[in-house]
């Protein structure tokens, strides 16, 4: 398996690595769609946040539709 690094670089995760990242915690972030339009850099904070402050592995991220 080969994954891209968020700068862009490849590497080359071990057959096992699989295992490790379903051992890691997911996080998922939901927001309202009205947010991109008052915050339009909501979406980079969100993944800013979660990769680089709290180290997360897996992020699911939805926008719904405003109410």
């Amino acid at each position: 398996m080969i994954i891209q690094n968020r700068d862009g670089s490849l590497i080359r995760e071990p057959s096992d690595a699989r295992r490790f990242q379903e051992r890691q915690p997911s996080y998922y972030a939901e927001l309202p769609a009205s947010a991109l339009d008052e915050q339009s850099s909501v979406i980079d904070r969100i993944i800013s946040f979660a990769f680089d402050t709290i180290g997360a592995r897996n992020l699911k991220l939805r926008v719904r539709d405003s109410e």
